[in-house]
Formats: C-alpha cells, structure tokens, sequence
C-alpha cells in the first residue's frame, strides 16, 4: 500500500500536499519534521490517522474512499476537521 507521489503533485481536492524545495532538508531539519509529524499523527485516531496519511502520501479523496470504505465526503470532512484542529494548536 506504500505509494510515493512527487512533492509537487497535487489532486484538485488535497490540501495536504506537501510543498515543493528548492533544497533537500538539513538533517536536523529532517529530523524536527519527522518528530513533528509523528507527534501529530499520534493525536489522531485509527481512522483519522490512516485518511491523513494516506493523504500525505499523494492518495486522492476518491483512492481514499475506495481504501478505507468512506464515502468521499466522509474523507473531505475528517481532513478538513483534521486540518482545523491542527492549526488550533
């Protein structure tokens, strides 16, 4: 189920892209983004956690729905909600 996606791919419905560099992270810069990120995913719960990651691998709300058995506005919903809560911190 491991997909790689290029940084700047992006579906008309995913906010979750991840932005394209100019430049590849420093180590310390890697690793503070893999601490954050993991810390992040640590607050979701098992479905919320499996929708956004599927989404920062490239998954498009539709690939999502079909792999989790969500409807897509189910999937729209939960990351928009993931999303709010998130920038709350």
């Amino acid at each position: 189920m491991t997909r790689t996606r290029h940084a700047t791919h992006r579906t008309q419905d995913c906010r979750w892209s991840v932005p394209s560099f100019r430049r590849e992270p420093t180590p310390d810069e890697a690793a503070v983004l893999a601490e954050t990120v993991t810390g992040l995913l640590r607050q979701l719960n098992g479905d919320e956690r499996t929708i956004v990651e599927l989404s920062l691998q490239g998954y498009s709300t539709q690939e999502i729905s079909e792999q989790t058995g969500r409807a897509e506005r189910s999937v729209r919903r939960l990351r928009e909600r993931v999303r709010k809560h998130l920038e709350q911190q």
